[in-house]
């Protein structure tokens, strides 16, 4: 193995390995050794053939893939165990090439663990009570945790952090039956008044379909829903013009056309389309949603940081058998076979998730009450609680 290149900027590690033909056929022998049944050559027992053999039989190019998914990532463990350096998160390797002497060239692109230096994370006082406020006890513990941690939040991580807010949001979003529905009465209300020659601002349609969405949704209208809103639909267009005589069949086309149109969307597209819907109830672009959780996303970052200094640090590590009890759970929780589960899942995204499950819990069963400073948060609480209620009997009735 060489490294024939290496970079390091605002904390993202750039690293160009070139592994040498020796090396690399070492890599095809072993893969070889680990599927002798997938790859039989006549005259040979299962484990004997040479590579000579493998590619008279399968040709040149025998082995590669196997012996990649083997090479790839033990040469750049090797490159970070020799150098010290420790990322976070998966890398992601490109640029993958053979070169003319047999060998392999590759590019690994991964964030770096940020410099950080943990404060006191063990035994921390909160003012809650475990038992009876146990959301609030668990907040207060992980951010005076936090809070006690030295060191600088690289930006392309909140960034990162941010776009899989976003990515849950929208599947959230994908999910809720109700979003589909403004999206459809978004697009209905708005060609409803231009069959009726109507013309009114988008801001006004966005309104009024959240409006219509909202009452044709309601457990009111849920056995004809579809019916009503035809007639809402009416109504809505019937204050600003008078409706054709064949408006009932214009409308209908219009519900028909609507329908034809969402289901020759691709799941990308439709997903986008109700995410501009939801947005649009807010009546928020996206850069502006997405401004609104900038502080979540660095919050949500320093936990993550938290927990997986705290990980290093005490030595946490996951066990088959935890991994295997995780995926029987989950598979158990979602009516699926666990190998099915265990086929569409990354083990080492899910050993991180696991090991910062475990450092959480570590800090969180540490944690105490600090009874003094709860009894002071109560009484500052009774008082701004009738401080309110003197200015509000003073107030002019």
């Amino acid at each position: 193995m060489k490294i024939s290149k290496k970079e390091i900027s605002d904390h993202i590690l750039k690293v160009e390995i070139y592994v040498d033909k020796d090396e690399f056929d070492r890599a095809r022998h072993r893969a070889y050794m680990d599927a002798t049944d997938r790859y039989p050559v006549m005259g040979r027992a299962p484990g004997l053939a040479t590579l000579d053999d493998l590619q008279r039989t399968y040709g040149p190019a025998v082995l590669f893939d196997e012996a990649l998914a083997k090479v790839i990532p033990e040469s750049f463990n090797r490159f970070l165990t020799e150098s010290g350096i420790r990322i976070m998160g998966k890398p992601q390797v490109d640029d993958m090439q053979f070169v003319p002497d047999g060998g392999v060239k590759f590019s690994v692109k991964a964030d770096m663990f940020p410099d950080v230096v943990l404060g006191e994370y063990m035994g921390i006082a909160v003012p809650f009570e475990r038992m009876t406020q146990q959301s609030e006890f668990e907040q207060a513990v992980v951010q005076k945790a936090c809070e006690n941690m030295k060191g600088e939040i690289p930006p392309h991580m909140i960034e990162q952090k941010l776009n899989a807010i976003v990515a849950q949001e929208k599947l959230n979003i994908n999910n809720d039956a109700v979003y589909h529905l403004l999206a459809d009465m978004l697009v209905i209300l708005d060609q409803a008044y231009v069959a009726a020659g109507v013309a009114r601002p988008k801001v006004q349609v966005r309104r009024e379909a959240m409006d219509l969405m909202l009452q044709t949704a309601s457990a009111e209208h849920e056995m004809d829903w579809q019916e009503f809103m035809r007639d809402q639909v009416k109504v809505m267009a019937e204050r600003y013009h008078d409706l054709p005589g064949n408006y009932d069949s214009l409308l209908e086309d219009i519900i028909k056309e609507r329908e034809a149109a969402k289901a020759a969307k691709s799941p990308d597209e439709l997903t986008e389309e109700l995410f501009t819907a939801y947005l649009g109830s807010l009546e928020l672009t996206e850069e502006q949603w997405r401004n609104q959780r900038q502080l979540q996303a660095a919050r949500d970052v320093c936990v993550d940081l938290l927990l997986d200094g705290v990980a290093v640090k005490e030595g946490i590590d996951i066990s088959h058998d935890e991994v295997h009890q995780f995926v029987e759970d989950l598979a158990g929780h979602h009516g699926m076979e666990p190998e099915e589960v265990e086929a569409n899942i990354d083990r080492e995204i899910l050993e991180w998730k696991l090991r910062r499950d475990k450092a959480l819990a570590l800090i969180l069963n540490s944690g105490v009450t600090d009874r003094e400073a709860m009894e002071q948060r109560l009484r500052e609480q009774k008082a701004r609680e009738k401080e309110a209620g003197e200015k509000g009997s003073n107030e002019p009735a």
